[in-house]
């Protein structure tokens, strides 16, 4: 059906006008100039062939259809905007906010993405990264629905279902092993090129000083702005990387990567899902808990399957 509507800026501004019976005040309201409301005016009154307003001297008049019209145009936009609103609020319902840091994201949770949009295609997914942790009280604050942090499952105020677990190894390229030899000991590691996560810089201190290696100097080699560089130059035999085992295994799995030593340190810090308690009432906050709880049922059956060169478990004891 085709509507013979004069222009929306010309309405709105003789709606604002006529209800205040004003060209400055409607000008405030809309945040333009009187002249700009005038020359709406005046362009309206041209369209319709119809004077609007009765202007002597510095009065301003509105005659009795005009102000019918005015009550007309108001009740449509009232209209205009509850339906808008409607839209936005079922969009914001529709979609889910989560939040993760990025290696994790690009690592473990995208690969799997695609069964969730399979199991639920109508449901959104608004998915944020940084390298930084994000601020737990914008949780409580409403700005994300979901957080996948690190930690040991206690912040106060949030509901938490651990995911993964991220205990260190090392890992290199089997060009990289190779080029080692067949038999290597931790002391090797003095001699090699280690490669770091600017955002973890403490993962092969705390490595080695678990392994044993207190006496190897830990902050010597090359620094990433995230573990994803880190992991990429490993495959690309540039050094050795510290990886977090849940965020390395499908590189073990798939022999993109290699675990020369068969010591994991697990410091019993994991990856979480978190959100406040309140957030279950959103649609898509439980079907996204369940099915990732479901990710991480498979990733842990698929650790206790992989073994280390010397036979051992990659889950630790």
């Amino acid at each position: 059906m085709l509507r013979r509507l004069p222009p929306l800026n010309a309405l709105r501004a003789f709606e604002a006008a006529g209800r205040h019976v004003s060209f400055t005040k409607a000008a405030d309201e809309l945040s333009v100039t009187p002249g700009a409301i005038s020359r709406q005016i005046k362009l309206l009154e041209d369209v319709l062939g119809v004077e609007l307003f009765e202007r002597t001297g510095r009065d301003l008049r509105i005659s009795a259809e005009a102000n019918d019209y005015v009550t007309a145009l108001g009740t449509a936009f009232d209209q205009m905007e509850r339906a808008t609103k409607r839209l936005m609020g079922a969009q914001r319902e529709s979609s889910l906010r989560v939040h993760c840091a990025m290696t994790f994201t690009l690592r473990w949770l995208v690969p799997r993405l695609p069964l969730f949009h399979r199991l639920y295609p109508k449901r959104e997914i608004q998915l944020a990264t940084s390298l930084s942790p994000r601020p737990i009280n914008q949780l409580s604050m409403g700005d994300i629905d979901i957080a996948i942090q690190q930690g040991t499952g206690d912040w106060p105020g949030l509901v938490s279902h651990r995911l993964a677990g991220s205990a260190l190894i090392p890992v290199c390229s089997p060009a990289f092993l190779e080029r080692l030899g067949p038999e290597i000991g931790i002391d090797i590691l003095a001699d090699q090129t280690l490669l770091h996560s600017t955002v973890r810089p403490d993962d092969w201190r705390e490595w080695l000083d678990a392994a044993g290696g207190q006496h190897i100097e830990s902050d010597r080699g090359l620094y990433f702005e995230s573990s994803t560089l880190a992991y990429q130059s490993a495959m690309e035999g540039i050094g050795m990387a510290i990886g977090q085992m849940a965020l390395v295994l499908e590189d073990l799995n798939a022999g993109r990567l290699v675990a020369p030593f068969d010591f994991i340190h697990d410091n019993g810090v994991a990856y979480y899902l978190t959100y406040v308690e309140h957030a279950v009432k959103k649609p898509g906050v439980l079907e996204f808990r369940d099915w990732i709880l479901g990710q991480s049922i498979e990733y842990e059956a698929a650790l206790r399957h992989m073994r280390l060169p010397g036979g051992e478990s990659l889950v630790p004891a």
